[in-house]
């Protein structure tokens, strides 16, 4: 019986860091929409794969599109800094 408390607070500890690093990352959304779907809906998984992986993909691509936007968004920042150091 110990063994299952330590394997299930050790899985607890993986789960915790896995949505650690995700939110850090901007992947939570498309984390928990691959774990439930694939949980909770295994038929509509099976009998509409490509739906289902393109809904995936669409927000992979949303995220990839607001690394871009910030990544844009802090390069302009320092330019903006730099000119106004300059002046």
């Amino acid at each position: 019986m110990m063994y299952i408390s330590i394997f299930i607070f050790l899985l607890m500890l993986l789960l915790n860091s896995m949505f650690k690093i995700a939110s850090f990352l901007r992947l939570g959304i498309p984390l928990l929409y691959a774990l439930f779907v694939s949980i909770l809906f295994p038929d509509f998984v099976q009998e509409h794969e490509i739906l289902a992986t393109a809904i995936f993909l669409a927000m992979l691509g949303l995220v990839i599109l607001s690394w871009v936007v910030t990544i844009r968004k802090k390069i302009l920042r320092k330019r903006e800094q730099r000119q106004y150091e300059q002046i």
